[in-house]
């Protein structure tokens, strides 16, 4: 690997989820499916925000975080 010089790139990606908890967990199954293809990756979700098409308007999660029901790859409603 002496040969090979690290980078760190910065991308945009947009998800369409119904609300902020399906958006939050899309986003992270996607940076997994990142790491599971390049193993040395380390990709990480940085920001999440909600932008409507066509609109300028822009707002940012509060919470970025894994949702803690990820594990779980079917949209079954939640029991509450």
């Amino acid at each position: 690997m002496a040969d090979k010089k690290r980078y760190a790139v910065t991308l945009d990606v947009y998800v369409y989820a119904k609300d902020d908890y399906m958006a939050r967990m899309e986003a992270h199954k996607m940076a997994e499916k990142i790491d599971d293809i390049y193993v040395n990756a380390r990709t990480n979700v940085t920001e999440i925000g909600a932008q409507p098409f066509g609109s300028l308007h822009y707002r940012k999660l509060d919470d970025k975080s894994r949702p803690s029901k990820m594990d779980n790859d079917d949209d079954k409603p939640l029991p509450f």
